[in-house]
């Protein structure tokens, strides 16, 4: 009799199809997060669980579990921090993530979105769409260019050193980066600054690439926007909360 599996998002067909070689798989038809009540469910009532982002496995859900039966969790992504891994570990669970798995496909969106937001394509796109596109000009969507400028990093692991490859090798840039640890291999030519205030004030770019952790809530914050160049784009490819919203909207507020 084969271990039974929960999956709690739809995945591709071979992805699925080579689970049900293992176990006894169940998948989730919505797409939208579990409900707290019903990871309790899956906790109790399966021997293994396939979870991703915003799936409620915090303490307060295990603390509603009566007797366990899962003992992997094994996450979809890197990030894991919508898993209380202490609370998890007393109930008997192994918790796994995926590192390295996205880090060429984050890498990837993350230059997409300096290139986007720089040279304003997706600005662009919309006029088409609206059919308001009215022909070339000199003026006409000016944006900023990418080739030759500073790409400040925040956090410098697999997916920042990927991102700053792309960067350097790609386009010409100058990489500076802030990380708590010293990093003593980059794969590029990248300079490490003594603080995040010193990154956000050199760079044309800089783009967040932590793992969310206590450590990180907010790390770009009223401070750091305010160190920034009034021109700087900010470019945000890990978890929400790494930015302080509201201090991001009072400085686009203020033109910034």
């Amino acid at each position: 009799m084969k271990p039974t599996l929960f999956i709690t998002r739809p995945l591709p067909d071979e992805v699925v199809n080579a689970a049900r070689g293992h176990f006894d798989v169940t998948v989730r038809a919505e797409t939208d997060p579990m409900g707290v009540a019903d990871c309790v469910s899956i906790l109790e009532g399966y021997d293994a669980v396939l979870p991703t982002l915003r799936d409620p496995l915090g303490a307060d859900t295990f603390a509603k579990v009566r007797k366990c039966r899962t003992k992997i969790l094994a996450n979809f992504g890197v990030g894991y921090n919508h898993i209380d891994v202490s609370a998890a570990r007393d109930h008997g669970i192994v918790v796994t993530n995926t590192p390295g798995a996205v880090t060429d496909a984050t890498a990837d969106i993350a230059m997409m979105l300096i290139l986007m937001t720089c040279r304003r394509a997706g600005e662009g796109e919309r006029l088409v769409r609206a059919g308001r596109w009215t022909g070339w000009h000199p003026t006409q969507l000016l944006g900023m260019h990418v080739t030759g400028r500073t790409l400040g990093i925040v956090g410098m692991g697999r997916i920042g050193k990927a991102v700053a490859r792309r960067a350097a090798l790609g386009f010409g840039m100058r990489i500076v980066f802030f990380n708590r640890s010293h990093v003593a291999d980059t794969g590029v030519e990248a300079e490490q600054l003594p603080s995040l205030e010193d990154v956000a004030a050199e760079a044309d770019i800089l783009v967040a690439a932590v793992p969310a952790t206590p450590d990180t809530f907010h790390i770009i914050d009223a401070d750091i926007l305010k160190a920034m160049p009034r021109h700087a784009v900010l470019i945000n490819i890990a978890r929400g909360d790494v930015v302080d919203e509201a201090a991001l909207v009072a400085a686009l507020e203020e033109g910034r």
